[in-house]
């Protein structure tokens, strides 16, 4: 958690100054969306989950932009409904995790028609794990948390996302995050994720 502080106090410290000394807006917004997860390297289903956080968007010349924000975040997989013993019980074992994430964007705003743009981003993101379980649907186990001894709650990748902005004040963007880290020490194992998100801008 202290990692995600640090890095999102000296982001508003950049964004701030920049925004000081160059004279650039800055917006802040909401959002909120629908996630499609999946642990990489595991032959299981999606997981649907959701986002929902802030935003900070800093305007830059010639219709660049930088956008960042803190956003509370759901990944995971769902398992295949599989016979797990002789006796033909199936069971199906779902991933839920829950991370803290700060993308950090960069991007660039398209007119298409007077108040309605095209927006594309892409940049790195730091996400840090505070919750989640691994359940199984037939209960042939007890509820484990997800983040344990074997498990690394820090989460660094790359993500991008294109959307519509209208008025300068809502977008609808389709996204996706791949992680570079392992989700399981001594594993391959690593996050990855697609959305859509609404967001509105004050």
């Amino acid at each position: 958690m202290r990692i995600i502080k640090i890095s999102f106090a000296l982001l508003v410290a950049l964004v701030t100054s920049v925004s000081m000394f160059a004279q650039l807006p800055v917006s802040l917004g909401v959002k909120a969306g629908m996630n499609l997860s999946e642990l990489q390297n595991v032959d299981d289903d999606n997981k649907v989950g959701f986002n929902i956080g802030l935003t900070a968007e800093l305007a830059l010349p010639s219709s660049f932009y930088l956008v960042s924000g803190l956003e509370f975040t759901t990944k995971g997989t769902k398992g295949k409904n599989v016979p797990v013993n002789v006796s033909g019980t199936k069971d199906k074992v779902t991933y839920n995790s829950m991370y803290i994430q700060l993308p950090i964007h960069a991007g660039y705003k398209l007119d298409l028609t007077p108040g309605t743009k095209l927006v594309f981003r892409a940049g790195p993101y730091l996400a840090y794990g505070v919750g989640g379980k691994i359940k199984s649907d037939a209960k042939l186990f007890e509820d484990q948390d997800f983040f344990g001894d074997d498990t690394n709650r820090f989460d660094f990748g790359i993500g991008g996302a294109v959307g519509v902005e209208f008025l300068n004040k809502i977008n609808v963007s389709l996204g996706a995050d791949h992680g570079l880290t392992k989700v399981f020490k001594d594993t391959k194992i690593k996050n990855r994720a697609a959305y859509i998100s609404v967001g509105y801008k004050f």
